[in-house]
């Protein structure tokens, strides 16, 4: 949704934007292009691979882009190293890049059999190996219950469980892609759906501590919106994450924790009032030109022109009026 994401940003040139998830630097390329002569944008992407290609295709840029290699909650350390208090706009794409999928030496694919890896950032040490391997099967289950298959989701971590102990390590993707679609395969399942994708994500999404930093990354970014105009745009692909969003951002914009029927003393003001009350989807056309669209949802919040205080720092002064010691 490239065209929407651009006119919900509300671009105006000479403004300071953030693309917190760069990939390949498509969607980059639309906002320095829309924000020219003078625009400035703040890449991040945990990924350096990811990073070192839209390096490649921005360059034409310049200096109207800087690039940092980092997770959504280390905005606030972008923002400084930058020399940046406050931005006109922000997107967030969240999930996996196509890139990333394709190139099967990362472990995403269910046809990677080279490694069991997932991770985003090769910096960190947890793989998906070490999910697969040495998690017992309760830690198992907690990560694929993401799946909403509660049932099926014990059933699926014992057989993960129960292979590793009587045939060793599972070592790659497909291997365990393999063993999780024997395990819950159905006779009604389409010819190009695979059982184990759900799965797959879930581990993926352990491995890169994905719903907490997306959480994290929210609050830090509507915090660093420039009051009363700054754009928050976020683009999500899978059930987990539209929930997520959908909540995250009704949070912040209605923080407020005191019982409705009485005067709130919680001291915790709004942060965003949302753009569109419920998430884009694609057009039509769009999943024609591009099926794999079919599962996103565009979320857009807008700063409010009230003084900021950061969730921490709203729920200290709500304490402190409620009579709390702190």
């Amino acid at each position: 949704m490239p065209e929407q994401v651009v006119a919900y940003l509300d671009i105006q040139p000479a403004g300071t934007y953030v693309d917190m998830t760069v990939g390949s630097g498509g969607h980059a390329r639309l906002i320095l292009q829309a924000s020219a002569p003078t625009g400035q944008l703040i890449a991040i992407d945990r990924d350096a691979q990811a990073l070192e290609m839209a390096r490649q295709q921005l360059a034409e840029f310049g200096q109207r882009v800087k690039f940092f290699q980092r997770r959504f909650s280390e905005l606030p350390d972008v923002l400084a190293e930058a020399g940046v208090e406050q931005v006109n706009g922000i997107l967030i794409d969240t999930g996996i890049s196509m890139d990333q999928m394709l190139d099967l030496e990362r472990g995403f694919s269910s046809r990677s059999r080279s490694s069991l890896d997932m991770r985003m950032d090769r910096r960190q040490k947890l793989t998906a190996y070490d999910v697969v391997n040495r998690y017992s099967q309760q830690q198992l289950y907690r990560v694929l219950r993401l799946t909403g298959r509660e049932r099926e989701a014990r059933k699926v971590a014992s057989r993960i469980v129960s292979f590793r102990e009587g045939s060793g390590p599972i070592r790659t993707t497909a291997q365990l892609g393999e063993l999780i679609a024997a395990t819950v395969a159905k006779r009604d399942w389409g010819k190009h759906r695979n059982p184990a994708a759900r799965y797959l994500m879930a581990i993926r999404v352990e491995v890169n501590d994905e719903i907490d930093e997306l959480r994290r990354g929210l609050q830090v970014a509507v915090e660093a919106l420039q009051p009363a105009q700054g754009r928050l745009v976020v683009l999500t692909w899978a059930g987990h994450e539209h929930g997520l969003v959908r909540r995250e951002l009704r949070r912040l914009q209605h923080p407020c924790t005191c019982p409705p029927a009485l005067p709130c003393r919680c001291g915790k003001q709004p942060l965003i009032e949302l753009v569109v009350d419920k998430p884009l989807s694609p057009s039509e056309a769009e999943v024609r030109r591009n099926p794999s669209s079919h599962s996103c949802r565009l979320h857009v919040a807008q700063a409010l022109g009230t003084t900021k205080q950061s969730g921490y720092k709203q729920a200290i002064e709500g304490d402190r009026q409620m009579g709390y010691d702190i």
